[in-house]
């Protein structure tokens, strides 16, 4: 019985007829989900590809290659050059028993217990989340829920950048604060900064007699730290719990930072210009666009890039992760050339740091409070929505694209909503269990599965086998925007096999015949297993009732 779902089998199947056919190395099966249900559930256009190699037309050895495929889970049908593939009644049926006997379907060992860190939000502690961040919060988040789901070792980290220019222009503002003062230019002058200088004043005893520079110092320490307390409990909010938070001060503590600079020094990558010590490395992947990067000011003082040198050795060489996914800003573009380049110069792998560049987000109703002045805070969001709406939504759309979050939709509850339409579909699945036990207290233990032969009834299986394949794709491309559209496809499939029984009241799951009641809550079972642990790993909930 297949219990990864359809697509890797079917792949090989056809892969197998093709070496049949007298081709040593197949080439890509092409095998796509087809969006027309006429056209079976899966179309592969391989013959068009062996036209050369064997001297006949595509239809021709699409129609050879079918007669060889080995199918017990899905028919083939040629159409022109194209097979299309169906998965077979029977072979759903049992894969609902499967499914619903199962508690982590979906689940595999994909990622072979790899070591994988991933490194996400970590905006500058001087200030609360806004709603752009949050979305960089929820993405990395689910990332690591969907690695950990597919066998990956996951380690979620904040890095906290408690010593750059911000961290200290950071410290400075709240002096200023203190001692009723301007904010530097280009300082903090939100109300939250007043207020951590109320505190500090308070609770630091001792920053009176402190120099000016010292007390700063311990300013922006102190106030480094009340908004990581602050990052932990929005986080929280939305379900999200960092592993680690690696301080960036840290990384020169324990030399890392000192040693990165010695490793490019040593290999002839820095250069003094200016006064300064800049990176200029000559490594593939180092455009002549690309410009030199100052790594030591002509003061003296690092730069952040110095860290975040020291940060990769401790990633990869300190700690041995196999793999780093960091998830930054839109913003962050150009730096990525540099940071690979720095990679290959102090010989780490590149490849092994993976970038995801998350895009801005704006708000398409303008009610919400910005009581920081700038931007509208996670936590407001959060208030006025909730967590579940906060992170379905911002998995609806690609990390690549803008999002325009619609806060008259967030807050509806009607079938437009993504997030209504998917938990009711979870809360419905959960009251007919509730209403066949009701009216059948001694239902068969086994489920005679053969009774489901309704459209809507395989049309629901068939959502259901395709769960296992969007995991594997979501992990493999780190893509968690397909889950929500998973999510919607198996809610689709749910609201319309409920809806049969109210149009035809013989295709409601609770009938007279308990035999066929069981056979219809095993597939009931199946389906609400399989859309709790897409919310899930949304990091949304599956209410069971609403």
């Amino acid at each position: 019985m297949l219990i990864g779902g359809p697509h890797l089998e079917l792949e090989a199947a056809i892969a197998t007829a093709v070496i049949k056919m007298g081709v040593e190395i197949p080439p890509e099966t092409e095998l796509v989900r087809t969006k027309n249900p006429a056209h079976g559930d899966y179309a592969s256009s391989v013959a068009m590809k062996l036209t050369r190699e064997l001297g006949a037309s595509p239809a021709a050895i699409a129609q050879r290659l079918a007669g060889l495929m080995e199918l017990p889970q899905a028919s083939v049908a040629v159409v022109g050059a194209y097979l299309n593939l169906t998965l077979r009644p029977d072979w759903l049926r049992q894969l609902v028993a499967h499914v619903a006997a199962s508690q982590d379907w979906g689940a595999s060992e994909l990622g072979a217990r790899q070591r994988v860190q991933v490194e996400f939000a970590s905006v500058n502690p001087t200030g609360p989340l806004h709603i752009g961040h949050g979305r960089g919060v929820i993405l990395g988040d689910t990332l690591c829920r969907l690695l950990a789901f597919t066998g990956h070792q996951v380690e979620r980290e904040y890095y906290v950048n408690d010593q750059n220019t911000q961290a200290r222009l950071f410290g400075a503002s709240i002096f200023a604060r203190m001692h009723e003062q301007d904010v530097p230019e280009g300082g903090y002058q939100a109300d939250y900064v007043r207020e951590l200088a109320e505190q500090a004043a308070l609770g630091q005893p001792g920053l009176g007699e402190m120099a000016e520079e010292e007390a700063k110092s311990e300013l922006r320490r102190f106030g480094v730290q009340r908004m990581v307390e602050r990052l932990r409990e929005s986080v929280a909010r939305i379900g999200v719990t960092y592993d680690s938070w690696l301080f960036e001060s840290s990384l020169w503590d324990e030399g890392l930072a000192q040693a990165a600079i010695e490793r490019l020094r040593a290999g002839g990558h820095l250069k003094e210009k200016e006064g300064a010590l800049w990176f200029s490395p000559e490594v593939p992947g180092w455009k002549d666009l690309d410009e030199d990067r100052v790594v030591v000011r002509s003061n003296g003082e690092p730069t952040y890039f110095a860290s975040d040198l020291g940060y990769l050795l401790s990633k990869f060489e300190r700690r041995g992760f196999e793999r780093g996914i960091v998830v930054w800003g839109a913003d962050h573009h150009g730096y990525v050339p540099r940071i690979r380049a720095a990679m290959v110069a102090m010989g780490l792998k590149p490849e092994r740091l993976v970038v995801i560049l998350n895009q801005l987000v704006n708000l398409k109703d303008g009610k919400m409070s910005k009581r920081q002045g700038r931007f509208v805070l996670l936590d407001d969001l959060v208030d006025r929505v909730g967590a579940d709406v906060v992170r379905y939504f911002f998995l609806m759309r690609s990390p690549e694209a803008m999002m325009e979050f619609d806060l008259d939709l967030a807050t509806s509850e009607g079938n437009d909503n993504p997030v209504f339409y998917a938990q009711y579909a979870h809360a419905r699945l959960a009251g007919v269990e509730r209403t066949a036990l009701d009216r059948h207290p001694h239902l068969p233990e086994s489920a005679p599965l053969g009774l489901l032969e309704q459209p809507s009834e395989l049309a629901l299986a068939r959502q259901i086998a395709f769960w296992p394949d969007v995991v594997r794709v979501a992990a493999q491309e780190l893509q968690p925007h397909r889950l929500p559209y998973y999510v919607h496809d198996l809610s689709e499939a749910v609201h319309a096999f409920y809806h049969s029984g109210n149009q035809n009241p013989e295709l409601r799951v609770v009938v007279d015949d308990p035999e066929l009641t069981r056979a219809r809550l095993e597939l009931c079972r199946a389906a609400q297993k399989t859309l709790r642990n897409a919310l899930s790993l949304m990091g949304v909930s599956a209410p069971e009732r609403m």
